[in-house]
This record gives C-alpha cells, structure tokens and sequence, in this order.
C-alpha cells in the first residue's frame, strides 16, 4: 500500500488554497481519484474508463457525474484566480486544464513535493 494517507491531508489543503473547497462534489471526487492514483499510477492512463467509473462506484454515481463535478470544481477556480494555478502547481498560464491533465499534475506535485519517485 502506498503512503497516500500520510498525504491525504497535504492534498486537502492544497485543493483549499486552490479554491477547491469541500462545498464541491468534485473535491471528494478528486482526493479519492488521487488515493486510486497512488494505488495504481496507470490509472492516469485510462481516466474516463477506469479511474472516473471507480470513483462513480464508490459514490454510487456515474462516471460522467465524476469527470463533470471535477471539470466544474476546476472552472471555478480557475475562474476566480488563474494564478493559484501557476503558483501552486507552476503552470497552465492561458488555458484551464482538463480535469485528466488536472489530476495527473496534482499527482505528480504530490510525488515530487514528498520526494517519492515519480513514475
């Protein structure tokens, strides 16, 4: 098993100065999809048909639900302060990411941040 949990509360608060607050079904929806990231890191190859119908298992929900809760959360922060993406995770300048690239980064930060080694 994987360290996530001991990271789990580092990527709440990353979320939260973000702006991706608990208020969104997408925040949950993302700390799960990045505790089944760490899991199996070839879950990120296979986002909408592997790793969102997981999420929307474990949520009782389908996988379209997950991948639009997650785009919305994003948009909303983005909209509010693009910087916080640049600042946090040092990219996307211009364009909002998708929610894939958008989970596949945050995992990375994850690894790079706690200095595991990246996959």
């Amino acid at each position: 098993m994987h360290k996530y949990h001991s990271y789990e509360y580092e990527l709440k608060k990353i979320l939260i100065h973000m702006g991706i607050t608990p208020n969104y079904r997408g925040y949950d929806y993302i700390v799960l999809a990045i505790e089944l990231v760490f899991e199996n890191p070839a879950r990120l190859q296979h986002v909408t048909k592997e790793l969102y119908p997981e999420v929307a298992k474990q949520y009782h929900t389908d996988w379209r639900a997950v991948e639009h809760s997650i785009r919305i959360a994003i948009l909303r922060s983005w909209e509010r302060d693009q910087t916080r993406f640049e600042r946090l995770l040092g990219m996307w300048k211009k364009e909002k990411p998708s929610a894939g690239k958008f989970l596949a980064t945050l995992y990375a930060y994850m690894l790079i941040e706690f200095e595991e080694e990246v996959i």
